[in-house]
Parts: C-alpha cells; structure tokens; sequence
C-alpha cells in the first residue's frame, strides 16, 4: 500500500490540478475557528458571483428549503454545511470546462445529487454526501492529465465494474484512481471520514459500531448511487454489478425502491443540462 501511495502523490505532482479559488481558503480558515464570524463567510460567499448563483441552487436542493441569500444558507445549514458546499460548487466550477475532466466532473456531479437524495433517512450531513459524491472519482480526473491517451478505457470500464478498475489500474499505472484521489482529497484538507471512503469505495468494509465517520454509510451510498445514475444514462451501464451491488447496498441501509425511484427523478430533473457518458459507451462493447 505505501509504494501504491507513493506512485498516487507522484502522479499528482505531474498532473496539475485547476486552482481552487482564493475564497475557498478564506472559507475554510474562517470555518475552523471555535466562533467562526457567519458575517465574514456570508460576505466572502457572495464575492464570486457565479459561484453564488450555483451555490444557491444547490444549497437549496440540500435543504429542501428556499436559500435566497448566502446569510440565509448559512443560518439553515450551519457554518460547516455551508462551507461543504462552497467548496463543492467550486469543485465543479473549476473542473466544468476543463478538457475532458468535463464529462466525468458532469457524471460525478450526477452521483453526488443522488447520494445526497438517498441519504435522507440516515444521520448523515447531506453536504458531505454531495461533496463525496463529488471527489470519488476525482483520481480519473488527475490520470486525464497525466495520461490523456490511456486513462479514458480506465474511466469508462469503471462505471462498468468498479470492483475490478482497482487491480485494471494497478497493472497499468502501478497505482489505483482511489489511491490518487486520497491525495487530493489531502491536499485540498477535507474530512478524513470522506478521503477513507474515497480509498474503500467498492470494497466490503464492514460497519464499526459508535463510530462516527460514516465511511460504511458511504460506501453502500455510493453503491447505490452509481446505479441510480446509470439508470438515467445508457443502458448498457446498469450491469449486473452495478445492480446487484445496489440491491446489497439497498438491503443493508434499509433503502427503499421508492427511494431509488426518488432519487433517479431528482437525478434527471437537476441536470438536463448535463452531458452523460451514453456516446463512449460502445467503445466498451
């Protein structure tokens, strides 16, 4: 595992990653602080405006509550609510036209309204769920970067069968995109809760009772979520993988069909606007 991390953080040297905007550190400095200062963050949120727009839409989306200001997000959701999807948005506002990282930053944005859905009857903050849904797939992002000519099959053949990317990638990058996607998730200094779950995603990591980082959650989460997605996209990516894991996930987190159902409506309804993954499918055949 230390040289697979090792060959993941070398990766990432070479393959530059788009600049966060400044805000995001004002926010997240703010954001630490034992009495964060909600006037500061409500300003230091409003002073993009296109970020402001789209965190607004979303912030709104997580709430089920209008959020018309960024003042108002910050008293529904709560400093760190409000600072998770700040950073999310930015994600996504970085990456949206950013060479091919477009088509899996669209997809990963997909699953990340999908997790977000899902997660409703369980304690967890809906704003972590977007933001995992979000970084799970961003190690693809990075691999475009450093190997534009082979990280493509890797990509796609992972909605495919996420259980076997890992051991496809090991033997062509000596590393994983779960592992790469830790180091971002490191150096962009999110959640330890969300980088684990980014490292275990599609393995059978058993739940450890009182504890309170959600990994297994997660997982099953995500598990689900692919398979909501894919059902609004191609049909060639609901696999018998895709189902049967979601049918597990389903199972042990107590998600109901009607919530799937729910959760692949939202799915449609919030990103017409979005490109899917259906035109590369057939290079898969």
């Amino acid at each position: 595992m230390k040289q697979r991390l090792a060959l993941a953080a070398n990766i990432l040297n070479k393959a530059k990653l788009p600049k966060i905007p400044n805000e995001i550190s004002t926010l997240q400095d703010e954001s630490l602080h034992k009495n964060p200062n909600t006037v500061v963050i409500a300003k230091c949120i409003s002073r993009n405006p296109k970020l402001l727009t789209r965190f607004l839409a979303v912030s709104s989306f997580v709430s089920k509550k209008e959020v018309g200001t960024a003042k108002q997000a910050v008293d529904i959701l709560g400093v760190q609510g409000v600072f998770t999807l700040f950073f999310s948005n930015a994600i996504e506002y970085v990456f949206e036209s950013a060479d091919d990282s477009a088509e899996i930053i669209n997809h990963s944005i997909k699953v990340a309204i999908a997790l977000a859905e899902l997660s409703s009857r369980l304690n967890i903050p809906k704003s972590d769920c977007y933001l995992f849904g979000l970084l799970h797939n961003v190690g693809y992002i990075v691999l475009s970067r450093y190997d534009s000519a082979t990280y493509e099959t890797h990509y796609l053949k992972s909605l495919l069968s996420p259980s076997s990317a890992y051991q496809r990638e090991m033997e062509t990058f000596g590393t994983s995109a779960n592992c790469i996607g830790v180091y971002v998730a490191k150096k962009w200094r999110v959640k330890n809760s969300l980088y684990s779950a980014i490292l275990l995603q599609g393995t059978d990591h058993q739940k450890i009772d009182d504890s309170d980082h959600n990994i297994y959650e997660l997982i099953h989460l995500l598990n689900i979520a692919r398979s909501v997605v894919a059902h609004t996209e191609d049909k060639r990516y609901v696999t018998e993988e895709i189902q049967s894991k979601s049918s597990e996930s389903m199972t042990k987190l107590g998600i109901t069909n009607m919530e799937f159902s729910r959760a692949r409506a939202t799915v449609v309804k919030m990103t017409q606007d979005l490109k899917s993954s259906q035109k590369n499918a057939s290079r898969q055949n």
